[in-house]
């Protein structure tokens, strides 16, 4: 009875394994490029997404407090190996800390047919800013506070445009160097330590200034900082050291901050440290009233506009959107801008193109699905402004665009799916089967039995049914219409290897593209050029085409999609690849 019974179940187990193995698998991590990091450095948080499939999910960072979100670039890889396709996708994202201390980005987590996919938890450890090293001074040479330099008719002073600010709004620290004494070498600037704060660059610049009746020379360094936390923060002392001669400026010396490139010149002086007061800044923390739910840390004033590249196109033809923020504040901060409902269109995945002082540039890609007058979704961004401390939400107007090519509720789509659904009752004739008279003996005893072997007997009837019905569909006078378009289709595909041939890779990439909408035309006794791929299903199922097919076939136009609006270049195996898989296609439809 053991023997009986264990047969059964092993061909069960099989079965259900042979299920599991030809499900598609992803594999998804996240990484970090350093372990350590200061408080004023910057690292790049790393998830990628990878398998045997060309519809990845996308995966959305939650909110992190700990850390600020600069921007967010996205790169994309395939790869056909003997007809098998796999895609990957990564995601960095740029991140600065705010505060000292061991922090754990918690596991990213996408969903993808049911599942739920987790990565592993990134540890990350914030050290505070390196000080500034020690300044070499010769032991014999006096050395004078800022105070006495200023007798010595050469000072330093330090200041910040704001003695209290909010969290990541932007502070301008200003170094100034008042001369008019001749030097016998180029100073050496040694900055202050700016722990605490995100440093976001300096720039020159320098003009002449009376005081007391007696012309100066006035040289600047301009410093952009974001404070990073809030409390009391506490800038040291910026240092400059110097070599006196006397009370005129050497001829040429037009630019002081030329000293990061110049040794210094002949001659003897005096050398003199002067040294600028501390500076105290309050930073208080963005309010939590009135915060929008698509706010990422964004604080300044900005403006946002958009544009396309094209008003008039046609269906599946791309549209690039350009959307430029501007105004004054923390641009690495912006790192998204979020988009309204798009219903009519298929959206990529939006980068930034560039990033200058005052600016940034996003990019994002739209594929229009309907035909006629529609419109790109606004583009908004939330923001914090310190000016009117509150929160905004800014919007650009939403884009009107003309989409011409076949609409899909015209009058003649109308009666063709009347045509499809005569010929779908004439093929799916359904022969009525007598009740069956089942067994009585020894094997229906056993409750087992009803476990083991209904499915099998179930899977016996299909079959028959299935044999039954492709017997009346040969029978046809629609099957040999079939045949005779499938000539047809076999010389795209006879055109294509061709191409391939001369190396014209794009021309054989559109004749596949044709042969395969031919299929489908075929198949489904309807034109398929703009239909949706929900609706180029919808039309295979009525006409009970395998889910196996129909499967190979979104597969297919998924990856013609890739090739035809991703920056990849295609390759003599890449198309091989494809055109061996249209032709599989022909064979399995004509069975």
């Amino acid at each position: 009875m053991l023997k009986k019974i264990l047969l059964p179940v092993i061909l069960l187990l099989l079965l259900f394994t042979s299920v599991l193995a030809s499900a598609e698998t992803i594999y998804f991590k996240a990484s970090a490029n350093k372990k350590t990091v200061t408080l004023s450095e910057s690292f790049i948080y790393s998830v990628t997404v990878s398998g045997d499939s060309t519809n990845l999910p996308e995966y959305k960072m939650d909110a992190m407090p700990e850390f600020n979100r600069f921007g967010t670039t996205v790169s994309r890889s395939i790869s056909v190996v003997t007809g098998k396709t796999s895609m990957s996708v990564t995601r960095d994202y740029t991140l600065g800390p705010k505060k000292i201390g061991k922090f754990t980005i918690p596991p990213a987590k996408i969903t993808f047919k049911g599942k739920t996919y987790l990565t592993e938890s990134v540890e990350i450890e914030v050290t505070p800013a390196q000080s500034v090293k020690s300044i070499p001074v010769v032991a014999n040479r006096r050395q004078l506070s800022s105070q006495n330099a200023a007798a010595g008719k050469a000072f330093v002073k330090a200041s910040i445009n704001k003695k209290t600010a909010y969290e990541n709004e932007k502070l301008v620290y200003k170094f100034s160097f008042y001369t008019n004494v001749d030097l016998v070498s180029n100073p050496e600037y040694y900055p202050p330590d700016f722990s605490g704060f995100w440093n976001d660059g300096s720039k020159p610049k320098n003009h002449f200034e009376v005081i007391d009746g007696s012309n100066y020379r006035v040289d600047e360094i301009e410093t952009t900082l974001y404070p990073v936390g809030t409390g009391l923060k506490r800038i040291l002392p910026a240092k400059l050291k110097i070599d006196l001669m006397n009370f005129s400026l050497p001829s040429g010396m037009n630019d002081f901050f030329s000293f990061f490139a110049d040794n210094g010149c002949a001659g003897d002086g005096e050398t003199k440290i002067l040294e600028t007061e501390s500076l105290e800044i309050k930073i208080i923390p963005l309010p939590k009233d009135g915060k929008p739910a698509d706010f990422y840390g964004a604080t300044g004033d900005f403006e946002i506009k958009a544009v396309v590249d094209k008003k008039d196109v046609r269906i599946n033809e791309p549209v690039t959107l350009t959307v430029t923020v501007s105004g004054s504040g923390n641009m690495k901060s912006i790192s998204d801008i979020n988009f309204g409902v798009y219903n009519d269109f298929k959206k990529y995945d939006t980068i930034v193109e560039s990033t200058s002082g005052n600016s940034k540039k996003f990019k994002t890609i739209f594929i229009p699905l309907v035909s006629g007058e529609k419109e790109i979704p606004a583009a908004s961004l939330s923001f914090f402004s310190p000016l009117k401390k509150q929160y905004e939400t800014i919007k650009t107007s939403s884009q009107k665009i003309i989409v011409s090519g076949m609409s899909l509720h015209t009058e003649e789509n109308v009666e063709d799916k009347l045509k499809i659904d005569i010929m779908h009752k004439d093929i799916n004739y359904n022969k009525r089967i007598k009740t069956l008279k089942l067994y009585r003996g020894y094997l229906i005893e056993k409750p087992v039995f009803y476990l083991i072997f209904v499915p099998f007997i179930m899977l016996f009837i299909l079959s028959v049914c299935y044999a039954v019905y492709m017997r009346r569909v040969s029978r046809n006078p629609f099957k040999k219409l079939k045949t005779l378009s499938f000539a047809e289709v076999q010389k795209l595909v006879k055109e294509a290897e061709n191409r391939i041939s001369e190396n014209n890779f794009e021309a054989s990439l559109d004749l596949l593209y044709q042969a395969l909408i031919e299929i489908i035309n075929i198949e489904t006794g309807t034109k398929s050029d703009n239909l949706q791929k929900n609706q180029i299903i919808g039309n295979l199922r009525k006409k009970n085409a395998d889910d196996e097919k129909i499967i190979e076939i979104i597969k297919m136009l998924e990856r013609f999609d890739f090739y035809k609006f991703a920056s990849v270049n295609l390759d003599k195996d890449s198309i091989n690849a494809l055109l061996i898989n249209v032709e599989t296609l022909i064979l399995s439809f004509k069975k």
